[in-house]
């Protein structure tokens, strides 16, 4: 045994030590379940920004031929007439799994979740922010 394993030994303790040694132990399966996770928390954060840029898209393909200045009342005066396409945008995924930003727990995709995620306001002040520029 090196002089490290003897130190790192005396900080962790024997209870320790048998963490250590199941971890060794089982690794392979430990490190490709937080890969798994990991890879599932990313495709659901790549979802929900795919389902708010497709959301975005439509709205402003129907608002364009009406809106001039993209103010929020103009967008909000014209934005009573348009249909927002929630079921496209549930169909427009692969993985049906969403979460946004800071949640690390992912949902299933369903049209109420994506109705919750993405009210009508979010969607316009969205439109606005983007336009304004």
């Amino acid at each position: 045994m090196s002089i490290v394993q003897s130190i790192i030994r005396g900080f962790i303790g024997e209870w320790g030590m048998k963490v250590g040694d199941w971890y060794y132990q089982n690794s392979l399966w430990i490190n490709g379940a937080i890969l798994l996770y990991a890879l599932l928390i990313y495709t659901s954060w790549k979802n929900y920004q795919s389902i708010k840029q497709f959301l975005i898209d439509s709205m402003t393909e129907q608002l364009s031929p009406k809106v001039k200045s993209w103010s929020k009342s103009e967008i909000n005066r014209h934005s009573k007439d348009i249909e927002i396409p929630w079921d496209k945008a549930r169909k427009k995924i692969f993985l049906p799994l969403l979460t946004n930003a800071g949640n690390f727990l992912p949902k299933f995709a369903s049209g109420k979740l994506i109705r919750e995620l993405f009210p009508r306001e979010f969607i316009l002040n969205s439109l606005h922010e983007i336009n304004k520029k």
